[in-house]
């Protein structure tokens, strides 16, 4: 028999009086001001609200309906807890004298949040190997041979280039990677520079932690943080270097913890399968979506400008350079030469460009045709993306990458070797700014309907690897409904994007601009 729930205390009341006039022959309980009215009304009142506890108890009896405490208790049934809300990690850059230190548990603000040091660290006078240096324009882009731990602005030497316009003293840097920074240079000097080049700097690498919890304590790359209290020979800003200051989150908000218990119950995980692998990953605060590729799975293809075959070992050289290794699985397709068209087999690794593999038969060498190499990862071997969609930049840092790849080893074989058979990446991102050049209707609501439908298409719907089909984003746009009027798109055109939009292994697309005509 089903529940019937009424709608509102009136329907209770009129109810309620129409049995009172049955039973009491000859009263009137509508009478205005009446006891008789005030008594149905006060108790039809009550019964409502026991209803719409009773409407309320139903739903935290459900998981997917549960809230709050409930919703704790039953996601606790399967092994999950609410995530509480974490603290900000990451790494600054300090300058000064060489042989200054900076004590543990020094204090330092940005924006009015403070942050503390958790380590101590020794400024001291450094110089790296430069591996190369290319230039374009008036920017010099240097990589080391390894990580420079440096930041946005700190001040570097450069010496030994047989090009002297690139050695400089005290140029202030860009970072733009690990082990890459840039500088400007002036002249012409021809690239890429020559000559045993160092890079030479007096700097601390020091890890800080935030003291509050949540997310509007992470900060980005190059932002200056103050010494509360200055000390000797230590300048008092310090840098936030490349792998920027995140991992910062709020508490769990019931959406997500009943996203991941119900992801939980639909998807009963085994071990280090790619259930398991993407439910240990969200255990990570701020962790969204999670993207496994395993053994075998495609993660790129380039051309093939030759292959060569000595007896029964096929020798290929590439066009661009391809993820490879000894054991890795590979794909030939376009050949003339049949023999040489294989599929997945194991390599052997000469380098980047270059592999071989068995052949069978005698064909032709050097083989002909438009030849094609696609790569698979290596059995044994597991590849994942994850994003951070609730964050101002959903593509993790480098310390978040970290911090997921830590969570994930917790759970991998003994039999595994994390640093070989585990990577764990952030996406590339590939954004694409949207063009509208007719829109009906054009309104300003409409406009702000559509900005928020597409961010939470690609919020929803973009995969690592997978390219955006034009008839997707499409649909998206179409399927806007404008939260003020309630109309809906009737039509629009775009100048861009264009057909699908293509995306390659290790990529995801991303919203960039939207511009209206």
């Amino acid at each position: 028999m089903p529940l019937e729930i009424p709608n509102t205390a009136r329907e209770v009341e009129n109810r309620s009086l129409t049995d009172v006039q049955r039973t009491l022959q000859g009263s009137n309980p509508q009478l205005k001001n009446s006891w008789l009215l005030a008594l149905v009304s006060s108790n039809s009142n009550r019964n409502f609200d026991f209803y719409a506890q009773l409407l309320e108890a139903i739903k935290q009896n459900f998981p997917d309906t549960a809230t709050g405490e409930f919703l704790e208790r039953h996601a606790a049934i399967f092994g999950k807890q609410r995530l509480a809300a974490t603290q900000a990690t990451g790494n600054c850059v300090a300058t000064g004298t060489a042989s200054s230190i900076i004590p543990l548990a020094t204090a330092l603000t940005i924006s009015g949040n403070t942050y503390t040091t958790t380590s101590s660290a020794t400024i001291t006078a450094q110089a790296i190997s430069v591996l190369s240096i290319e230039r374009s324009g008036q920017t010099a882009t240097v990589t080391t041979v390894s990580d420079h731990n440096l930041a946005n602005n700190v001040l570097v030497t450069m010496s030994g280039a047989g090009e002297a316009e690139y050695n400089v003293t005290d140029v202030a840097i860009i970072v733009t990677g690990l082990n890459t920074f840039e500088y400007q240079v002036v002249g012409s000097p021809a690239t890429p520079a020559t000559g045993t080049i160092l890079a030479s700097f007096d700097s601390a690498s020091i890890p800080i932690q935030s003291d509050d919890f949540g997310s509007d304590q992470n900060i980005d790359v190059g932002a200056q943080l103050k010494l509360q209290s200055p000390l000797s020979g230590v300048d008092d800003t310090l840098l936030v270097d490349f792998g920027d200051v995140g991992g910062g989150t709020d508490q769990e908000i019931d959406e997500s913890l009943r996203a991941r218990m119900l992801d939980r119950i639909q998807s009963p995980v085994a071990h280090f399968n790619e259930a398991d692998i993407i439910d240990q990953a969200k255990e990570v605060p701020g962790v969204t979506r999670v993207f496994v590729e395993g053994a075998g799975t495609d993660i790129g293809t380039v051309g093939v400008t030759s292959i060569t075959r000595s007896g029964t070992i096929a020798t290929v050289t590439l066009s661009g350079a391809q993820d490879l290794s000894t054991g890795q699985r590979v794909t030939i397709t376009g050949a003339n030469e049949t023999e040489y068209n294989v599929t997945k087999v194991p390599i052997l690794f000469q380098s980047s460009t270059v592999f071989h593999y068995t052949v069978l038969g005698g064909p032709a060498t050097p083989a002909t045709g438009t030849i094609l190499s696609s790569v698979s990862i290596a059995a044994g071997t597991v590849r994942v993306y994850f994003m951070r969609d609730g964050d101002d930049d959903p593509i993790p840092s480098a310390s978040e990458v970290q911090t997921v790849k830590d969570k994930i080893i917790e759970i991998t074989p003994a039999t595994t070797d994390v640093d070989a058979d585990l990577e764990v990446l952030a996406p590339t991102p590939v954004e694409t700014d949207y063009t509208f050049t007719a829109l009906s209707p054009d309104t300003p609501t409409m406009r702000s309907s559509i900005i928020a439908n597409l961010q939470q298409f690609y919020a929803e719907n973009t995969v690592v690897s997978v390219g955006i089909d034009q008839d997707a984003y499409r649909s998206a746009i179409f399927n806007t409904v404008d939260t003020e009027t309630g109309d809906i798109v009737q039509s629009f055109e775009l100048s861009e994007p264009i057909g699908d939009i293509a995306i390659v292994s290790g990529q995801i697309g991303t919203l960039g601009t939207v511009v209206f005509p």
